[in-house]
């Protein structure tokens, strides 16, 4: 193993996503897996996440042990669940190893522990991490405060028929997007439609969800005035591309110093 390369560990390891970034970090030249987690009952225990991520023998085991693991680890990143968040900061904090939360569905009070342990080491907590919906992040917030309250607003999120949490985290970053930028409140944004309704409310956001297939994710914003229509679209065709993201991030957090980082310091934008 080379030394001078950034250990990661890998919670969640045998996900979708966790295969994925398993098998970029299998061919980094700046990082390398060593450790992977998952739950304590899962069939995956002791099986070589090498192996597992469809790649060679790469003889670390899959375990469950969180505090072991981060302690040999320099960066961990987490695409488990968000109930494992406290155990996970837990023992992050303990051996001051930063940290890229990538799972999504976190409560608030979640969501208040990751914000204050931010202030004892580095972490980042994005909903997704590819660079181009971190780019359509940008071009959303452009757009809104372009067009301002005189385009209807709608949002669409497409996910494969596998995915627990709905609207996706990303889709759910866009709403504060276009909450913040157009200073508008939770009580302007609905989820889907049903029944019989009265004319739509010019301040109004609509979030829609379809779960079907095997969609890796798309995401589009609608903008909508009598004379035209603008359309924001992202669609990953390959999960990959969350995965050079993730790694990118674990990079960028090594040796940083504390605080609540996002992809747009990663990437610059």
């Amino acid at each position: 193993m080379n030394k001078s390369k950034i250990k990661i560990c890998m919670i969640g390891a045998g996900g979708r996503m966790g295969k994925s970034i398993l098998s970029v970090l299998s061919h980094s030249e700046k990082s390398v897996l060593v450790a992977a987690l998952e739950r304590k009952d899962s069939i995956l225990i002791g099986m070589d996440s090498g192996l597992h991520a469809g790649g060679k023998d790469n003889h670390i085991p899959f375990t469950h042990n969180i505090a072991e693991a981060v302690e040999k680890s320099d960066v961990v990143i987490d695409f488990s669940s968000h109930n494992s968040t406290p155990e996970i900061l837990e023992a992050c904090i303990q051996f001051k190893t930063p940290l890229v939360i990538g799972a999504t569905g976190h409560t608030e009070e979640q969501i208040e522990m990751i914000r204050k342990a931010s202030s004892e080491l580095p972490i980042i907590h994005a909903p997704n991490m590819s660079i181009g919906v971190n780019l359509l992040f940008r071009l959303i917030e452009l757009a809104s405060r372009a067009l301002g309250d005189h385009f209807d607003i709608e949002v669409l999120d497409i996910h494969h028929r596998h995915k627990k949490d709905a609207p996706s985290g990303t889709a759910v970053a866009i709403k504060k997007i276009l909450l913040e930028t157009l200073k508008r409140t939770e009580s302007d944004v609905i989820y889907g439609r049903e029944g019989v309704y009265s004319e739509r409310d010019p301040k109004q956001i609509a979030v829609h969800t379809m779960r079907a297939g095997e969609v890796v994710g798309e995401h589009t914003v609608f903008f909508f005035s009598p004379e035209e229509r603008i359309e924001i679209k992202h669609k990953a065709e390959d999960r990959k591309t969350f995965a050079v993201g993730s790694v990118k991030a674990a990079e960028f957090l090594f040796r940083k110093e504390p605080g609540l980082y996002t992809m747009f310091d990663v990437l610059g934008i």
